[in-house]
């Protein structure tokens, strides 16, 4: 993986992890409704970013 692919993967792992901060910050401050509100937009990109992972998993394993 190049220069580039190593950068974005950084910044999606630092942006998911800032992500969870704020959701348990807003919990902390009793603010239940917009956690589960963010919670619940972080679970898109996550679900993609594990079905494109799967699938290129899949894909290694298949050839020889």
């Amino acid at each position: 993986m190049g220069v580039l692919g190593d950068f974005s993967k950084g910044f999606v792992i630092m942006t998911a992890v800032i992500w969870v901060f704020v959701i348990i910050e807003f919990m902390y401050m009793k603010q239940i409704v917009v956690a589960l509100l963010l919670l619940f937009v972080l679970m898109i990109p996550l679900s993609m970013i594990t079905y494109e992972y799967l699938k290129c998993r899949k894909k290694k394993t298949k050839s020889p």
